[in-house]
């Protein structure tokens, strides 16, 4: 006898399609950090089950995205400056060690993907398309994530992207001057392509190292004075030393 389809596989489909369209409104700043999410409200809105709701809700609770308060509630998670530096030095070591391990296996195929990558950033910076460059940004680490070969390495990277993103769009945090940024993703890139393991590592540190100092300082600065926001589609500026 052939057997049926499991109404169980279903089910998860539903969960997962019902997780992917709210991380979408959260990454996309929709739902902003510490708003109320109503199950009764997203199960109409989706037109799905409470229980759907629910599990694509610890779905993305899991993913840091999304907080159960005392067990009756929930809620897009807060942003904070100890948040902020949780995630980008979790970053910094993921990032570290795919290097590390992406010099070991990169190709001659690899390398010009990564620089045809790297091209396509320096042409978004120059026509000043940031939106863009964060998205290519972030597409080029994990190409590098990709190449250390790591499965469970690649699984947490993409969530501690999907937090960098939901900080960035919450606390209106843009990265810094974007002319070092060029030049730091091709050292980077080098670094794996002459297959140094120990200098792939400290430039894929010391980059997110820059951003942790950058993005702490601005959030307390946000934290003291809610009118501390960049000006819209301009880089943060380091404060001069």
């Amino acid at each position: 006898m052939a057997k049926l389809a499991s109404l169980k596989s279903e089910t998860r489909l539903l969960d997962r399609r019902a997780a992917d369209l709210i991380r979408s409104h959260i990454l996309g700043g929709v739902l902003s950090a510490g708003e109320r999410l109503l199950e009764t409200q997203l199960s109409e809105e989706l037109g799905v089950s409470r229980g759907t709701v629910r599990s694509a809700l610890a779905v993305l609770a899991r993913e840091g995205l999304v907080q159960q308060v005392a067990f009756t509630r929930w809620q897009v998670a807060e942003t904070s400056v100890a948040d902020a530096w949780e995630v980008y030095t979790l970053r910094g070591a993921l990032e570290g060690l795919a290097a590390r391990l992406a010099a070991g296996n990169v190709t001659l195929q690899d390398g010009a993907a990564l620089k045809a990558t790297a091209a396509e950033l320096s042409r978004a910076i120059a026509e000043q398309r940031f939106e863009d460059v964060t998205d290519i940004d972030f597409r080029l680490h994990q190409e590098i994530v990709a190449l250390a070969k790591h499965r469970r390495l690649a699984d947490q990277h993409r969530f501690i992207l999907q937090q960098v993103r939901f900080h960035m769009v919450n606390s209106g945090f843009l990265p810094k001057d974007y002319s070092e940024l060029a030049k730091e993703h091709e050292a980077l890139i080098d670094a794996v392509l002459q297959q140094d393991p120990a200098r792939a590592e400290q430039l894929a540190r010391s980059h997110n190292e820059a951003e942790v100092e950058l993005l702490s300082r601005f959030l307390e600065a946000l934290a003291s004075d809610p009118s501390h926001r960049p000006i819209e589609g301009q880089p943060l500026e380091k404060e001069a030393s």
